[in-house]
């Protein structure tokens, strides 16, 4: 076996003639054979290194990319006049297994309207969710190289998000933020501030100098103001979960009012940011 693969796995050259290499593509009806039953490219890849089989000269480490490139080479049903090393039938049923598992359950409304402000606490990246059987959904960041330890359900990630609208029902001063830091003016706003009275009061008013000291100190004051939006938002919040019932079930409406995002942690603990960017977890979960 070569050290580089010239030619797809399950196929050699002998005396000259391209030939089915036997041993190999045994190994390709397994893979072939695996998918349809149902496991995953990386489950084939983990039992194909597990057995040592080799992929090239000394490699014997199969990964899901590999598995993937077989289940989709064309070649083992005799394309491109490679001798074929499976029928027809069995390799046309591939794609359609592949398209089927990629495009996985369609998610509910709910989901979706979670789906859509869901980010990893770790990187900030979005969450996305794995479907393709209803069985094993999960949600997971969608950083490149990430790895979420824990995995998280449809129903865990909607009564999370429940829970938490239920606890700012139950309380919403959590919605409060700190009282706003409001800075004095400066000393060199007071000094400009005598100094525009200095140049009003002369007989003869230099009027561009005089503008100009009158914007530069209306700019000082205004990078003074603190930010008023917060508050505004906060209030606003209060009045929409001081009179808003316990929550049975998802509200849509609420939670598209009133939420920013939808922070995930790698451990499952979620949170939710408010519009008005206050962080919330939930306070049944807290120890």
């Amino acid at each position: 076996m070569k050290k580089n693969r010239y030619l797809p796995f399950g196929y050699h050259i002998q005396n000259g003639v391209l030939c089915i290499h036997e041993a190999e593509a045994a190994v390709v009806r397994q893979v072939f054979e695996d998918y349809q039953a149902g496991m995953s490219y990386r489950r084939i890849a983990e039992s194909l290194t597990a057995k040592g089989i080799p992929y090239m000269e000394n490699r014997t480490d199969w990964n899901k990319h590999r598995v993937k490139r077989m289940l989709e080479n064309s070649r083992y049903c005799g394309r491109d006049d490679f001798p074929p090393i499976l029928p027809a039938d069995t390799f046309g049923a591939v794609p359609a297994l592949i398209g089927k598992k990629s495009q996985g359950e369609p998610l509910s409304e709910e989901l979706d309207s979670i789906r859509s402000k869901a980010i990893c606490g770790a990187c900030g990246a979005k969450y996305k969710r794995d479907g393709r059987s209803k069985n094993y959904e999960a949600w997971c960041c969608s950083g490149e190289g990430r790895i979420t330890p824990k995995r998280i359900t449809d129903q865990a990630l909607l009564e999370s998000v429940i829970d938490i609208l239920n606890s700012i029902i139950n309380e919403p001063s959590l919605l409060e933020l700190p009282s706003p830091h409001r800075e004095n003016y400066s000393l060199d706003v007071a000094r400009t501030e005598n100094q525009i009275n200095r140049e009003l009061e002369k007989s003869e008013v230099e009027s561009d100098y005089t503008k100009f000291l009158i914007f530069g100190c209306a700019a000082a004051k205004y990078e003074a103001c603190a930010d008023t939006e917060p508050e505004y938002l906060t209030r606003w919040l209060l009045a929409i979960f001081e009179k808003q019932p316990p929550l049975d079930a998802f509200s849509i409406r609420l939670f598209e009012d009133t939420v920013k995002q939808v922070v995930i942690d790698a451990d499952g603990s979620l949170w939710l940011r408010m519009i008005n960017g206050k962080l919330i977890q939930n306070q049944a979960g807290k120890e």
